[in-house]
């Protein structure tokens, strides 16, 4: 898909991106809501268990609802320098578009009916949202589930490391492939601490250390990329404390993750806190809203900040909104975005 963006960002706001989308036609409105649900589940259970990300769930304002649509929903997520990311949108679209392109069919009773429609997407945002939500000042830390190497095999020795080292290495590789680890060895002639640097960089979660010393003990030094931690290893089961080490980074990079953002999220009903609240980028500020749209766009032309989305579980607010001081009827999540 090709959109003109006025101001692009590296993987967030592309002009040329790729994107999954989904759109389905229901006999009435019920369906088609269950429906919208349903996916905007999906995408949040596969932003939190695959990629590690934490998303809020909820319902767009009618100014930020898709244009045409009758409800638009969306996945929020927190990046590491407190702007927030609209994830994934899921539409109900009601009978807008059936009405203006004539999409009918044939109902139970014989009569010609609108259908109710869905429409819902993700794109290639995601990438920038993991290398947000994760990355730290040496690069990339990629969660394990979607590393293309979960592990990368380092041969440390002196001139003779290719007779001496390597083929244990080798053989170690093999190993960890036949258990279904995705690994990779580098042989490449470097030194070691350039080769440190670079799968580093790449984010690769663990880097396996294995020297003539190593061998002498039967074991491996394994660096974890999410802590910085080294362990030593036996190589006795060695790829089955390898799995429980991968399953380890994936839950911890999702406890960081969801611990960084529950610190930048603030709850707040005054309006002078709400907008000091708000400089900077200081991550989510929830508020209560009255759902008047001019008041929605005053908050955002005081502190550049927008509704991101209003959860599905939040409860009704019992105070009055943050800004104008009429009866609140949600509980509204603002934040700088992307």
């Amino acid at each position: 898909m090709v959109r003109w963006e006025k101001v692009t960002r590296p993987f967030l706001r592309t002009t040329e991106f790729l994107w999954q989308e989904g759109h389905t036609a229901h006999e009435t409105e019920a369906e088609a809501e269950e429906e919208t649900l349903k996916i905007l589940d999906l995408y949040a259970d596969v932003c939190r268990s695959v990629l590690a990300v934490p998303v809020v769930k909820g319902r767009k304002s009618e100014s930020e609802k898709f244009a045409g649509a009758l409800r638009t929903y969306s996945i929020e997520a927190l990046m590491g320098d407190g702007r927030a990311l609209q994830a994934a949108t899921s539409h109900n679209l009601g009978q807008n578009f059936a009405k203006a392109f004539d999409i009918t069919f044939q109902a139970r009773d014989k009569s010609v009916q609108h259908i109710w429609g869905t429409s819902w997407g993700i794109t290639t945002r995601l990438v920038g949202a993991v290398i947000m939500v994760h990355g730290d000042d040496s690069g990339l830390i990629l969660p394990p589930l979607i590393a293309p190497y979960q592990v990368v095999i380092i041969p440390i020795g002196r001139e003779n490391w290719r007779e001496t080292v390597l083929p244990r290495a080798q053989e170690i590789q093999k190993e960890l492939a036949d258990a279904g680890i995705r690994v990779t060895l580098d042989e490449r002639d470097e030194r070691p601490g350039w080769k440190f640097s670079e799968w580093e960089l790449r984010g690769v979660p663990l880097r396996l250390e294995i020297g003539p010393k190593d061998i002498e003990k039967s074991q491996v030094l394994i660096a974890r990329r999410d802590t910085r931690e080294k362990i030593g290893i036996p190589m006795a089961g060695l790829a089955a404390r390898v799995a429980e080490l991968l399953s380890d980074i994936q839950r911890s990079l999702i406890d960081r993750a969801v611990a960084f953002r529950d610190e930048h999220t603030q709850r707040v009903d005054n309006y002078e806190a709400f907008k000091e609240m708000l400089e900077g980028r200081p991550g989510f500020v929830i508020a209560p809203w009255c759902g008047d749209n001019e008041c929605e766009a005053q908050i955002k032309a005081d502190t550049q900040a927008t509704i991101r989305n209003m959860p599905l579980d939040a409860p009704k607010p019992q105070s009055a909104c943050v800004r104008c001081g009429k009866p609140a009827t949600s509980e509204a999540w603002f934040a700088k975005s992307y």
